[in-house]
């Protein structure tokens, strides 16, 4: 389920037993104290989650940041807290064994739905549930392995592994992974896959099968396992590992080259960053600039909204570390289910995501407007970039207030505008919000999620609800066709971007611009300088035809890895 050859010793890996919480009876008197601590775990293990989810954004993609994000919606879902309080109150017993009995139901109805995807986010379920269990009933020393310091050279070997084991793993010492349990599409996978890290599943009996410091071979190109390997099998392995390792190694020395295709188009590389510190990686892996500069991070798990200064500071800072390169800086998406701790606690009921949300909360819109404008004044290489954009009225009042900011600060030169085409209502109102824009983003996967009526994280993760899909297709074709007839410059900033193939079929649809996780750019790189874009048109030309996602994957298939 991730490619990649590996060689190491095997190392077990036995997660914390699951069905140990033994049940208690408790006294109406203890009710009160067991819903505290409920209350308490809920809050330690949220904060657990939305670091991961902030790390993970920036070091790898919204795909796998997105994973986390589910987990939070889980742990902040009424209907599941309420269910786990009535346990406690109507049966009177430990709060532990009322949260194993809730996981308990949910992956019992999970298990009986027909759809891959959804059953595999049992996963998840378990992974939340282990996450409350251990505040709650914290782990006896030597109850199960940790995966945060093993061996060098470490093959993993495991029944199953849930997200949360798979970002612990200490990854310059674990070269592989190899489970009894798991799939394609589970989370454990992509984020495997997003680490560079081979992972072979669905090996029966793997840990009974397989000792502690065994040899194991992992070949994920030809999906074998081989344990205590005879000297032909070795030599083989050695040859295949060596063809695989002198491919990544062209990869990454090429990564200082120019992305010039090979009839000598040339294409943008940019950077999607959620941090500060994030700008090293720009010019590490040479990209042009950054095409997403996400700014919820001075928002969330903050007590108060930032200050003009916090935001003027981190905006400056970015600007200043990337100049004379270009960065682009989105206002904050916020809204829906994802609020900092200062609007929640007001509970404000308004539910709209993005540039409505920060139309209808003014101070911070405006704070963060005022501080962006005069980053941009002092560094002349900043763009800003509106999210969620609806259509040209919500994008017009942006750019009015942006405006009228613009002459309270006596700024004579105003920045680059864009508007961010994440919804279908854009889409299809793209021409007139290209009378506004100075340029546009396509923000893949929302557009995705929104135009398939998909769950948030089933957006990307299989070709069902996925950016290959036809429709999807053709409604980017459409929007960058609209804004290259304008001179309007189009930039793809999701996903799709960091997907080589996809990426080369956005290339072969006009797309000149791709703003990605810097780790993925190298790849992108080498797969463009060994294309003709005369031969990519031909492959969108046929992807745009295709009646469903199969046909585009047969357009793209066979171009060089």
């Amino acid at each position: 389920v991730s490619p990649g050859i590996a060689r190491g010793k095997a190392f077990i890996y036995h997660s914390s037993p699951w069905g140990s919480i033994p049940r208690s009876q408790i006294g109406r008197e203890e009710v009160g104290a067991e819903i505290v601590r409920f209350e308490s775990a809920l809050e330690k293990s949220a904060l657990e989650l939305e670091a991961l989810e902030s790390n993970l954004k920036t070091q790898l993609g919204d795909v796998e940041s997105g994973i986390f994000e589910a987990h939070l919606s889980l742990l902040r879902d009424p209907e599941f807290v309420r269910r786990i309080k009535q346990r406690v109150h109507s049966d009177l017993v430990n709060v532990g064994h009322a949260v194993e009995l809730q996981i308990q139901d949910l992956e019992r109805a999970l298990a009986a739905v027909g759809n891959e995807y959804l059953r595999e986010r049992s996963q998840d379920i378990r992974d939340v549930g282990r996450r409350l269990l251990n505040h709650l009933s914290p782990p006896a020393d030597g109850r199960g392995a940790s995966l945060s310091s093993v061996p060098p050279g470490s093959i993993v070997i495991a029944e199953e592994l849930l997200p949360s084991d798979t970002v612990e793993l200490d990854r310059p010492n674990v070269a592989a992974l190899v489970t009894a349990k798991g799939g394609g599409t589970s989370h454990a996978a992509i984020l495997a896959r997003a680490l560079g890290l081979p992972y072979i599943t669905g090996i029966a009996d793997a840990t009974q099968l397989i000792s502690p410091g065994d040899t194991v071979l992992v070949n994920g190109e030809s999906e074998t396992v081989t344990v205590a390997p005879s000297t032909e099998q070795a030599a083989a392995f050695s040859e295949a590992k060596m063809h695989y390792d002198e491919q990544t190694r062209r990869i990454v020395d090429a990564e200082f080259e120019e992305c010039v295709t090979r009839d000598g188009v040339r294409i943008a590389l940019f950077a999607n960053i959620g941090r500060l510190d994030d700008c090293n990686f720009v010019k590490g892996h040479y990209l042009a600039g950054v095409g997403l500069f996400r700014t919820e991070f001075l928002f969330m798990r903050e007590p108060a909204p930032p200050s003009l200064d916090k935001h003027h500071q981190a905006y400056s800072a970015a600007a200043r570390a990337l100049h004379p390169l270009p960065i682009v800086i989105r206002t904050l998406d916020l809204g829906g289910d994802k609020q900092p701790a200062f609007l929640k606690a007001r509970d404000s009921g308004k539910v709209f995501r993005g540039l409505r949300f920060s139309l209808a909360e003014p101070e911070l819109f405006n704070t963060q407007l005022r501080a962006i404008l005069r980053a941009a004044d002092q560094h002349r290489n900043v763009r800003v970039l509106f999210p969620m954009v609806l259509g040209s009225e919500d994008f017009r009042q942006a750019i009015e207030t942006l405006q009228a900011i613009g002459r309270q600060e006596q700024i004579k030169s105003l920045p680059p505008v864009g508007a961010m085409i994440e919804t279908p209502s854009a889409v299809f109102t793209i021409n007139e919000i290209l009378e506004r824009a100075d340029f546009i983003s396509i923000g893949t996967n929302d557009l995705t999620q929104f135009m398939l009526a998909a769950d948030r994280n089933a957006a990307g993760l299989n070709d069902e609800y996925s950016v290959l899909q036809p429709s999807i297709l053709r409604a980017i074709a459409s929007v960058s066709e609209a804004a290259q007839s304008k001179g309007r410059g189009v930039c793809i900033c999701g996903e799709a971007a960091g997907d080589p193939k996809i990426a080369a079929l956005m290339v072969g649809m006009g797309i000149r611009e791709l703003s990605m996780s810097p780790t993925r750019a190298a790849r992108v790189r080498y797969l463009l300088r060994r294309v003709c874009v005369a031969v990519l048109k031909k492959r969108a030309q046929k992807a745009l035809q295709a009646k469903e996602a199969n046909s585009v994957k047969e357009a793209i298939h066979d171009l060089p890895d």
